[in-house]
């Protein structure tokens, strides 16, 4: 018996999940934000109207509005969300208990030690989905395969509320004519990048030679042409190991100074440290992200000589990293911090460069002044793990 993998892909989640708790927006377009007034403004999820209307996730909630004049935003709601997510996957686990999560709105359910056949894995997938609507009362699509990849491309493949299977008899004819993009790990650079030598599909993917695809994108390109013909032996969706830990502020006004984006820093280097120590991790390397108010965004990094979760350190070597590539052309709109080649805390390695751990300016005089201008300010947290889940 081969195996059956299925992957669970809640529809429209963020959005949908807000309709169930208030049914008045299911007849009004609407995009899930953070918060437009604190301009946390990016478009997380929007409802079918506004999708049909043009919006799509990723932009400003400010860009929205131009496409849909009269769109509505709903605050991210991250407690509600899990709690419907906690829900699905007691669902999940009257089949296996071999769950893989993917963010809050996608799982693998993999039945290969069930015995069952991928036939009845796709049963199993149409009364996952119709458990999921009557229980819940949302949607979900589902695909059904013998590897990971496919699974996933088959819940992709027809959305909503429906299920696809994807077998080594028909995944030349369903899978290959799908655009690149639509594979893991095709973003828009390695999409513009296979295009210039002719690669536009999957199936183009595929039939590429695998060192060609190694020469132009590195070990990621072999990997591609493996997932495009069902091969998921290179790809780990561990979500229980945290990659990285960041944070953003975006204020309500334009830093102007120095002084300022140290404050923030500041504030972001303690959030980062606290979830650290909490985790039990220390880092290798930080970075930092600055974002003006024309939308230009600069990212830095550098590795510290011992891994740390010192807020003094995580604080002086993003400040240093910020001071050393700013000049204030234009006004800054947001400030990330991130850390990440994270080992556990329990690391030690003796260096003879130990890294500072004063901080270097007059902090608690600079957040004062923040505090007095700003006001508390909102912290915008991210991981490639979903810390939620």
């Amino acid at each position: 018996m081969g195996r059956v993998i299925l992957h669970c892909d809640m529809n429209n989640y963020f959005a949908t999940v807000e309709e169930k708790f208030d049914s008045k927006l299911r007849i009004v377009p609407f995009a899930v934000c953070g918060d437009p007034e604190m301009r946390h403004s990016i478009v997380m999820a929007k409802n079918n109207l506004a999708k049909k209307a043009g919006v799509i996730t990723g932009i400003s909630f400010h860009q929205a509005k131009e496409i849909c004049p009269g769109l509505g935003y709903v605050k991210a709601d991250y407690h509600k969300y899990l709690a419907e997510t906690k829900f699905a996957r007691k669902i999940y686990k009257k089949y296996t208990d071999t769950i893989i999560p993917y963010g809050l709105d996608e799982s693998w359910i993999d039945l290969t030690e069930t015995g069952v056949s991928l036939n009845d894995g796709k049963q199993i997938a149409d009364i996952i989905r119709l458990e999921i609507m009557y229980t819940q009362g949302l949607s979900a699509s589902v695909g059904v395969s013998d590897n990971l990849i496919f699974a996933k491309l088959g819940s992709d493949y027809k959305k909503p509320n429906a299920t696809t299977m994807i077998t080594r008899e028909n995944y030349k004819q369903v899978l290959w004519p799908l655009p690149a993009s639509d594979l893991l790990f095709v973003g828009g650079q390695r999409k513009k990048v296979l295009s210039k030598i002719g690669i536009h599909t999957i199936g183009d993917i595929a039939l590429a030679e695998p060192q060609t695809l190694n020469k132009l994108l590195g070990k990621v390109g072999y990997d591609l042409w493996q997932f495009a013909n069902g091969d998921d032996r290179s790809f780990k969706p561990d979500n229980d190991k945290i990659g990285s830990i960041g944070n953003t502020i975006t204020p309500p006004e334009d830093l102007h100074t120095p002084e300022e984006v140290s404050a923030i820093l500041y504030l972001i280097a303690t959030s980062i440290s606290t979830r650290l120590n909490r985790h039990n991790l220390k880092a290798c390397c930080i970075s930092i992200t600055t974002k003006d108010n024309r939308f230009n965004t600069i990212t830095r990094q550098c590795s510290v000589s011992d891994p740390t979760n010192s807020v003094n350190i995580i604080f002086n070597q993003a400040y240093a990293l910020f001071q050393r590539n700013y000049r204030f052309y234009y006004p800054l709109r947001s400030v990330g911090v991130r850390v990440n080649n994270l080992v556990s805390g329990d690391y030690l390695q003796f260096s003879l460069f130990k890294e500072e751990a004063n901080i270097c300016v007059d902090i608690d005089e600079r957040i004062k002044k923040l505090t007095a201008r700003f006001g508390r300010l909102s912290l915008e947290k991210t991981s490639t793990s979903k810390e939620w889940i």
